[in-house]
């Protein structure tokens, strides 16, 4: 018991209010604050952490049962009101906070308290995946009514029922003290957290963060899959450092906006020359370091959508041939000329001009590529009225089941003749397509989706799944790419035992690492 750490991270944290979407790195200095209702297993099973429950007889009624004596770290209760106020900003019934949450809760319709450890969620369509959107990845936290009750330091004064409460923020630094109101305690009845202090510091180059843990002035250090240079450096260290990997839950899809002023991408032959001229083999080989997968599928093996059924395969001989029908789409917009977008580290910068030499080699064009710190890339691919740029590249549909891969690929949140009131309101009109990344107008990809969605017997419902994949590949509307993970990496210096080991309140065990650090 006690102690302190530092922990490098690979970005800064844009803030922790609802419109705040992090990536991983941050995410995980958020998360030492923040907890969700559901967690996902190691096994990848979804159960109940501030939930006790979640339970459905039709898939559309859900029950959430909460754990009873749980506080925020500043001691107001945690309890079925708060849950539904997160659950009615998320979803745009409270206007104060406008999110992409409205988008990709667009299916509840009805949030109420049943008593104060009850809350009933009521769906427009059944959702046999519901504990899985629920949990998102990491990013469904509950925020306590004081943090949300200041619009002005909602971003910068984060109060959670986590193991850690907010000390300072900055948005290079943050650091965090013991949450002394914290409800859990360990298989030995001692009160967690363990540490009494965390400072996590945002440092962008990868080559930084690994000599920092190598040498032992930093304690930790998150890791990407595209900093594969130095992870595999940093594994054959082990005198020196202790690595943890996570399950392959970044699932790389790169999926065309088509209907982005000027992008070609509304031609299903621009987007075929696209998917045709990319070697994601060679691009996990060279700047990986072989430690990625390439399967295929625009998810991974463990998701019922999974199927290669329907992929463009890497062949310059057929990009070119798409690429020829699709200046011809272009007529006098000819020929087909794109721009992407990196990270401001060298390393993401390198991975995304391998990318774009791989498809030069088929005779696809470019501008300059856009250069941007991540959160400024992730405030504008996810925004009202739509992604600013050709594609949205890496992992934008994460996570290990279908629930926060749906709303990525559909036309748009709220279907056609929904029943969602808040579909008409001004913030249900700007959220509607900010989710869908691909920004296209073909239902037959909702119908499919939603169909599987809605099924009862989940042989059928993994069949239907598929179905809907293998029409969003060979469409071109998004393009597999390579799967991976993340990893920390700790300095042996530190002595810092028993990463991994402590089980969740249901009994079961975590990813040790996770989207959310």
């Amino acid at each position: 018991m006690g102690g302190e750490i530092t922990m490098l991270i690979d970005g800064s944290i844009a803030g922790h209010c609802f419109q705040n979407a992090l990536p991983g790195g941050p995410l995980g200095a958020s998360r030492s604050i923040y907890e969700s209702l559901f967690e996902r297993t190691r096994t990848g099973k979804y159960v109940g952490y501030l939930a006790e429950s979640g339970t459905s007889t039709d898939n559309k009624t859900w029950i959430i049962k909460l754990r009873p004596n749980i506080k925020y770290s500043n001691g107001e209760a945690f309890d079925a009101a708060s849950v539904k106020q997160n659950l009615d900003i998320g979803r745009g019934a409270i206007t104060t906070y406008p999110s992409t949450g409205i988008g990709i809760n667009s299916n509840i319709l009805t949030v109420d308290v049943v008593d104060p450890l009850t809350v009933r969620v009521g769906l427009e369509r059944p959702d046999n995946d519901f504990l899985g959107l629920m949990y998102r990845a990491g990013r469904y936290v509950m925020r306590a009514p004081a943090q949300i009750a200041n619009r002005a330091t909602c971003s910068t004064n984060p109060i959670g029922t986590g193991p850690f409460m907010l000390q300072s923020f900055t948005p290079d630094e943050q650091v965090v003290v013991k949450n002394p109101n914290y409800w859990r305690k360990d298989g030995k009845g001692r009160q967690l957290p363990y540490l009494d202090k965390i400072t996590f510091v945002a440092v962008k180059e990868a080559s930084q963060r690994a000599a920092a843990v190598r040498r032992g002035t930093a304690d930790a250090g998150f890791f990407v899959q595209g900093d594969a240079t130095f992870t595999t450096d940093l594994a054959k260290r082990k005198s020196v450092v202790t690595g943890y990997k996570s399950s392959q839950t970044a699932w790389g899809q790169w999926v065309p906006n088509q209907n982005k002023a000027g992008s070609p991408f509304k031609f299903q032959n621009c987007r075929l020359a696209a998917a045709h001229s990319i070697d994601w083999k060679s691009y996990n080989k060279v700047r990986l370091r072989g430690t990625g997968d390439y399967s295929g599928s625009i998810v991974g093996k463990s998701n019922p959508m999974f199927t290669t059924k329907g992929t463009p395969k890497y062949s310059l001989k057929l990009a070119r041939e798409y690429l020829a029908k699709c200046n011809t789409d272009l007529g006098a917009a000819a020929p087909m000329k794109i721009t992407l977008y990196a990270d401001t580290s060298t390393q993401s910068q390198n991975n995304t001009r391998f990318v774009q030499k791989s498809m030069e080699k088929a005779g696809i064009l470019f501008n300059s590529p856009f250069v941007g710190e991540s959160a400024l890339l992730v405030s504008k691919i996810y925004k009202g009225g739509g992604n600013d740029f050709d594609f949205a590249e890496g992992t934008p549909a994460e996570g290990a089941t279908p629930a926060y891969v749906i709303p990525f690929f559909v036309t748009k949140a709220f279907p056609t003749g929904t029943t969602n009131p808040i579909a008409a309101t001004p913030l249900g009109r700007g959220y509607n397509t900010v989710i869908a990344l691909g920004n296209h107008s073909d239902t037959k990809v909702d119908d499919l989706i939603y169909a599987a969605q809605a099924e009862l017997d989940p042989k059928l419902a993994k069949k239907k799944w598929q179905a809907a994949t293998q029409y969003i590949q060979a469409t071109g509307m998004a393009i597999p790419a390579v799967h991976g993970g993340f990893q920390v990496f700790v300095s042996n210096k530190s002595k810092l035992g028993g990463i991994g080991t402590l089980r969740m309140p249901s009994g079961d065990r975590s990813d040790i690492v996770e989207t959310k650090g």
